[in-house]
């Protein structure tokens, strides 16, 4: 059984509109960007990354054959929807609505 995002497409939208926007702020890659993306992935795996981006990530990057091609802002998606899901978690472990 492969995981899958919780989180809904309009969340999806809005997680990935500022993933882009984190993005832009910097030239670069950040590395550490890069390594908590890295960490995502091994934890939660490819399908769930797949569901959060809402598209095919068989694609592989030039640089680092193992990890998926990311268009930019993705990496900060995948960092943005973790979090947003642990929240999710919590607020429903305290009682509260799931957002």
């Amino acid at each position: 059984m492969s995981m899958r995002t919780t989180l809904s497409p309009e969340k999806l939208a809005e997680l990935a509109a500022q993933g882009k926007a984190e993005a832009a702020k910097c030239r670069f890659v950040d590395p550490d960007v890069v390594a908590a993306s890295k960490k995502i992935l091994r934890e939660r795996g490819e399908a769930w990354a797949a569901s959060v981006l809402m598209r095919d990530i068989s694609r592989r990057s030039l640089g680092v054959p193992h990890l998926p091609f990311f268009h930019e802002g993705e990496m900060e998606t995948l960092i943005l929807a973790d979090r947003a899901e642990w929240d999710q978690l919590a607020a429903a472990a305290q009682g509260g609505e799931a957002r």
